[in-house]
């Protein structure tokens, strides 16, 4: 309890010493679901460095600006942009790339994985039915089980996929997933 205390009383003093400047199209924190979906980000001034992953801290994003710096919790935070434009979302400890937010936001992930007696990096896909509800694995399954009263949505589900690892198929001409122009003909 002390501990928590201590967190927030030390990202409460960083955030009063630290002005928030909301920018747009600009790299920085996204503090909410809400501030995602308006591309409203925090922390993103010229002067503000943000680090995401800070070593030995899996659930902190340092934010830096000349000599001070706070910690903020990752759970607290929605996600941030980085300098290339690129949005990601925080779940637990674990940064989720973005790679389409229209309709239903779909994400991928690197993630370690066994193959054989080896370990080696894979990328994963995930979806959530909004911005900013639960995360989960991109699976025809999950779904057709997110969206129950979509029975259109499933069928076509059936008829273009033969596997998940096909769901996260992107067509260059339309430059659009597959999954996103199949839902968005079934909504």
């Amino acid at each position: 309890m002390k501990r928590m205390f201590r967190t927030l009383t030390v990202a409460m003093l960083g955030v009063l010493s630290l002005p928030a400047v909301a920018q747009s199209g600009k790299t920085g924190l996204y503090l909410s679901a809400e501030d995602f979906a308006e591309g409203k980000v925090s922390y993103g001034a010229a002067h503000h460095k943000i680090k995401a992953d800070v070593p030995f801290q899996h659930g902190k994003v340092k934010v830096v600006n000349g000599d001070k710096q706070m910690l903020l919790d990752k759970n607290l935070l929605y996600g941030y942009r980085d300098k290339h434009q690129q949005d990601y979302r925080f779940v637990g400890n674990n940064a989720y790339k973005i790679l389409d937010a229209a309709g239903f936001p779909i994400y991928s992930r690197e993630v370690e994985t066994s193959k054989g007696k080896g370990r080696i990096k894979e990328t994963k896909f995930y979806f959530s039915t909004r911005p900013g509800s639960d995360v989960m694995e991109l699976t025809i399954g999950n779904l057709k089980q997110a969206f129950p009263d979509n029975g259109q949505f499933h069928q076509k589900l059936d008829m273009q996929f033969r596997s998940n690892d096909e769901l996260a198929r992107f067509d260059e001409f339309s430059k659009a997933f597959t999954l996103k122009t199949i839902y968005n003909e079934t909504i």
